[in-house]
């Protein structure tokens, strides 16, 4: 696929090519091997099916000196609140027989990354050698070079992919996204995705992080949108969700009774299967559109995503593990007067903060682009907010495009592509807006480009060649 063959049409009935969107989508899933399922759950599966943690293994390679103790202390105390499993090793001398005794033993059984801590410029053989046993891994490293930089080491092999090496004065919490970086890739090996669609039962693993799909009969969902009843469950959710909406637009009870019927099916189909996100075959369903559901689930940091789109929904999963907070999966449009970018849909969360942050503000509203008078929410963004656009592809190898923005406008009537959320974004690191490229791209609420081409470099995920002409990383 060229840099340009993402340039997929809108998926709703906004006047854009759809059908150039589904094949593409099409495409992605055909290269799966789906595995037949019987019918029905896996409420059988144990309860103790708990996601692990990345089991982390560290070495401190320099002399026995003090400037050791404060970044192990960092690295044991980043690695407790992010619950990971962290074992320090120490190398103190310049022998290159221990120093290959040491890469064994980190190795050896194989870690979900390495942390290589380098005192001093002395001991930068000792560490190439620990770096040389890792590179056969391939597993993600994070070298911690506790010197001013210097020309020498900010090239190779220090500055390649695999790695996210840290010079100099070394900020804890750039430890801390290291390891965090580990630890998301850990978890998304461990993520199940339902996908909602008209076939039977079946499961595939995904190249990216062996993600499992797994297909759910569209009419189980129906089923059991059609059994829920409208409880206290359902009245609480409804109440929340009207007392939170600063204005209601046409909405009738018959449409919030809808909404509440189809989250209640959601959450107990993807309770039922152990899931951690949730795709589905979504337009033109009339009253069974989940639109306000995917809101919901996202401000829960469960990740929903529209129309069959698998790599939308992996790039929220990231996002969402990366840094706490949910993504806007959108359509895009461009303004080419003021070089702006558009991005609009109708499940937006709105604890775009984060689950523990401010809510923005939501009205409700009816549902874009039918007549049924199904319930939609429109979120208003923050203006001057930091913006990250983001869209991961992942096949075997995965890429990804990352666009860094701010937040020019969020409108209460959408200008361009008629969904009721509608941000308009700055783009910071492209001189032409007409270089964003992709269909459902996802917008995340915060300054995060620099950190996803971090996360891309660490993974060897190759970026797209869309325009960007700055440094790599930024």
């Amino acid at each position: 696929m060229s840099s340009h063959d993402h340039r997929f049409g809108c998926g709703c009935d906004c006047g854009c090519d759809r059908r150039d969107f589904l094949t593409a989508i099409s495409a992605t899933l055909g290269g799966l091997v789906f595995t037949p399922m019987a019918t029905g759950s896996n409420s059988d599966r144990s309860a103790s099916d708990v996601k692990q943690n990345a089991s982390i293994r560290g070495v401190l390679i320099g002399p026995a000196a003090a400037d050791a103790e404060p970044v192990a202390a960092a690295l044991r105390q980043h690695a407790a609140q992010l619950g990971v499993s962290l074992e320090l090793l120490r190398l103190t001398t310049t022998d290159a027989d221990q120093a290959q005794t040491l890469a064994r033993q980190m190795t050896e059984p194989r870690p979900d990354g390495l942390v290589l801590v380098v005192l001093d410029r002395d001991h930068l053989p000792q560490a190439d050698i620990v770096l040389a046993t890792a590179e056969k891994l391939r597993a993600p490293m994070v070298p911690v070079m506790l010197w001013l930089a210097d020309p020498a080491i900010s090239k190779d092999p220090y500055r390649r992919e695999g790695l996210y090496t840290l010079h100099g004065s070394v900020e804890p919490a750039a430890i801390e996204h290291g390891l965090r970086m580990i630890n998301t890739g850990k978890l998304l090996r461990q993520c199940t995705f339902l996908g909602f669609d008209n076939r039977q039962p079946s499961e595939a693993t995904m190249p990216y992080f062996g993600v499992k799909l797994r297909i759910i009969p569209f009419d189980r969902y129906a089923q059991e949108f059609e059994a829920a009843s409208i409880d206290d469950e359902a009245r609480q959710w409804i109440a929340q969700l009207t007392g939170g909406a600063d204005q209601q637009l046409g909405i009738t009870d018959h449409a919030l009774k809808n909404a509440a019927r189809a989250h209640l099916a959601l959450k107990k189909i993807l309770d039922e299967e152990r899931a951690d996100g949730l795709t589905m075959n979504c337009l033109r369903r009339g009253w069974l559109k989940p639109c306000m559901s995917f809101a919901a689930l996202n401000s829960q940091l469960i990740p929903a995503a529209c129309e069959m789109d698998v790599p939308a929904l992996c790039t929220m999963m990231t996002g969402q593990l990366l840094f706490g907070r949910p993504g806007f999966m959108h359509n895009m449009a461009v303004e080419t007067e003021r070089n702006h970018y558009y991005a609009s849909h109708c499940t937006c969360a709105t604890r775009m903060y984060g689950p523990d942050g401010p809510e923005l503000p939501y009205l409700l509203r009816r549902f874009a682009h039918t007549n049924e008078g199904s319930c939609a929410i429109q979120v208003f963004w923050k203006e001057d907010d930091p913006a990250t656009l983001v869209r991961i592809y992942p096949g075997g190898p995965a890429r990804m495009d990352v666009y860094a923005g701010r937040v020019f406008a969020s409108h209460p009537m959408p200008p361009v592509g008629g969904c009721t959320t509608n941000v308009e974004v700055q783009l910071l690191d492209r001189t032409d807006a007409m270089m964003a490229v992709g269909h459902h791209n996802v917008l995340f609420c915060g300054d995060f480009a620099h950190a996803f081409r971090q996360f891309a470099q660490l993974y060897r995920i190759s970026l797209m060649p869309t325009g960007y002409e700055g440094p790599w990383p930024v």
